[in-house]
């Protein structure tokens, strides 16, 4: 959930990188709507594309935006190209399209993608500092910080989420520290949650939505 609540700019002239491998399998999730984008300074024939600020990025990559559609892979391993499943359609979700080698399916070509900047928008898609997270089921991470207004918010190292913490990530991405790849303030909290709110939203149990203003 990304949902804009003020007028807002939306980028309309950006895509998602393209991959030739990934591990989500058909349909899977490669960015969710709400992740802190940075733009590919190496982009063929120097296009926009954004990729999300994971922790395996080189450092040096400036946050951008954020993403306005969930990103999922295409069906092309199993259906025809251009196949769209019932569920998708009425959504807003990005289905990337395969790109070709000789006639043979090479992977994922770039898809146009919305990103945000700026402006108020409640989102689900955030994290905070915790301890003890030891798995990606964040089975025992117990966030150790409220999300109160006026704190700052960076990138994490987990899917690019916000997250209030100030410890860069190791590789560890389950703590809520930032990504290693920028520590720039994205973000900031209009109306948070408490650390119980926050536990259930880090362990999907309930969705709790914060207000944010976007300041990239």
């Amino acid at each position: 959930m990304f949902i804009p609540r003020h007028p807002v700019v939306e980028n309309q002239f950006c895509a998602y990188n393209s991959q030739t491998g990934d591990a989500t399998g058909v349909g899977g999730v490669l960015c969710y709507a709400g992740s802190v984008l940075y733009l590919d300074v190496d982009a063929t024939n120097e296009e926009a594309i954004v990729s999300k600020m994971i922790y395996e990025a080189s450092p040096g990559f400036t946050p951008f935006g954020f993403a306005m559609q969930k990103v999922k892979t295409g069906y092309h391993s199993v259906h025809p190209a251009g196949f769209v499943m019932n569920g998708d359609l009425g959504s807003s979700d990005v289905i990337a399209q395969p790109s070709y080698s000789s006639g043979a399916i090479n992977g994922t070509k770039e898809a146009p993608l919305g990103v945000a900047h700026l402006g108020i928008w409640d989102t689900v898609h955030y994290t905070a500092q915790g301890t003890d997270g030891t798995n990606s089921a964040y089975a025992n991470y117990v966030p150790s910080a409220a999300l109160l207004p006026g704190v700052s918010l960076y990138a994490a190292g987990d899917q690019a989420k916000v997250t209030n913490s100030d410890d860069i990530s190791t590789g560890s991405d389950y703590n809520g520290e930032y990504s290693a790849s920028s520590n720039t303030v994205v973000g900031k909290v209009v109306k948070g949650a408490s650390i119980a709110k926050v536990t259930a939203n880090c362990q999907n149990t309930t969705l709790y939505p914060i207000r944010i203003k976007l300041v990239i």
